[in-house]
């Protein structure tokens, strides 16, 4: 009697199993069907897909893998008002491949505080470098291009240069580099092309997020899976090569050095050099007071790291007479600035602009013929109210001389970055 009942129990099960599935199978097939046909094209991009294969260079996600560059942008990619990629494959607005007969371009290369990241496009210092020179030259005649790309180091950076930058054809390069190289000095295995670093499949992992369903689940449930650098660097870094404690992390920085970001930053000076174009090193900004956006490198490493390049910085600008931007010193002591230890606030960014303008305008004035004004000075002491260090941790990071405005509770912070 116990066997049958069993079996029949069993045989229920297997019933409900499979019905299940097959409704999953047609409601995935319908879904598809809707959106061959056109039907619904607004909820379809709204749901979008999260974590996208980067196996092409259009479609969903903002990153498609390049066979010589790990990784770029994808050209044209929009998200609402705060997304933009250009045809070219740089944040930020269209602009013409043949560069403008008496225009002066300037590209600013980096990682994500030259990308700009937390921030819509139109709040990164390349943009509001090209609205302060515009306005200090008073012509439109100025260009600013957002050449900033989320997780690249001096690698990547010379790799663009090569064969994205120099072709649009820039008066001037301003390079900003200083974390990004840090993280193949914590790998296993170090290698100086940064081999052991960097991952090449451009479908890891796409998994469960291929079906539209599962998508859907997570619109529902987990918006931030949507966000474009979510999970970035499961697709770009060799994980398995990343040590599980910080321990081995900081032997392995230790037996490393920084050869391999000086001989990239330097490559990419003499290629510049040698073609006309005027190279600008700044030294890299870091508060370690504040929060460090991600535990990957010990602590203890971020100050120590940073202070070794900005070092090899220095000396490289010394040997190759390049104008070097104290963008470090102009930034001590005003956490306000900071929505982490390294990446700015839209207001940190408008400061960053006016540092590095002051530096490069004897330069533009040089090619153009012509005086510039002062343009609108930016006061170092930005309100703390304004940082992503109040959203997230309240008065914890505020300046000891600045008082609280308001004695509210700091805003929850949304989990998406």
């Amino acid at each position: 009697m116990s066997a049958k009942k069993l079996s029949t129990g069993a045989k229920a099960t297997i019933v409900v199993v499979f019905t299940v599935i097959f409704m999953l199978v047609v409601a995935e097939l319908g879904l598809r069907s809707l959106q061959a046909l056109g039907i619904g094209e607004k909820t379809f991009a709204l749901l979008g897909q999260a974590r996208p294969p980067m196996d092409t260079k259009d479609g969903a996600g903002m990153y498609y893998m390049h066979p010589y560059n790990a990784y770029r942008l994808k050209p044209g990619y929009e998200r609402g008002i705060t997304e933009r990629i250009n045809s070219l494959g740089f944040r930020g607005e269209e602009i013409e491949k043949d560069k403008p007969e008496d225009t002066y371009r300037i590209v600013v290369m980096g990682g994500s505080t030259t990308f700009a990241v937390y921030l819509p496009w139109n709040e990164s210092a390349p943009y509001f470098m090209q609205e302060d020179l515009r306005n200090r030259f008073q012509t439109d005649n100025i260009e600013v291009i957002n050449g900033g790309l989320t997780g690249s180091t001096t690698a990547e950076t010379l790799h663009r240069l090569l064969s994205q930058v120099l072709e649009i054809d820039p008066d001037m390069v301003v390079i900003y580099h200083g974390y990004n190289d840090l993280f193949p000095r914590v790998f296993d295995n170090y290698e100086s092309d940064y081999y052991h670093f960097r991952n090449s499949d451009p479908t890891n992992p796409p998994g469960l997020t291929r079906f539209m369903l599962y998508r859907l689940f997570l619109r529902v449930f987990s918006p931030s899976a949507f966000h474009e650098n979510y999970n970035l660097a499961n697709k770009v870094w060799r994980t398995g090569n990343l040590p599980p404690t910080d321990t081995q992390r900081t032997l392995n920085y230790l037996s490393s050095d920084a050869s391999a970001f000086e001989l990239n930053l330097e490559a990419a000076i003499q290629v510049l050099q040698a073609r006309g174009i005027q190279p600008v090193l700044a030294s890299f900004a870091i508060n370690p007071d504040v929060w460090h956006w991600n535990d990957y490198i010990p602590m203890y490493l971020w100050e120590l790291g940073i202070a070794e390049h900005n070092e090899v910085i220095s000396e490289l600008a010394e040997r190759h007479n390049v104008p070097l931007v104290p963008f470090l010193e102009s930034t001590m002591g005003w956490p306000g600035l900071f929505n982490d230890s390294i990446h700015m606030t839209n207001y940190g960014n408008k400061y960053k602009a006016m540092v590095f303008d002051d530096t490069i305008v004897p330069y533009v004035e040089e090619a153009l013929g012509s005086k510039a004004g002062i343009g609108e000075r930016v006061d170092p002491k930005a309100p703390y109210e304004t940082t992503r260090l109040y959203k997230r941790f309240g008065n914890k990071f505020r300046p000891k001389d600045e008082p609280p405005a308001e004695k509210a509770a700091a805003p929850a912070e949304s989990s998406a970055e």
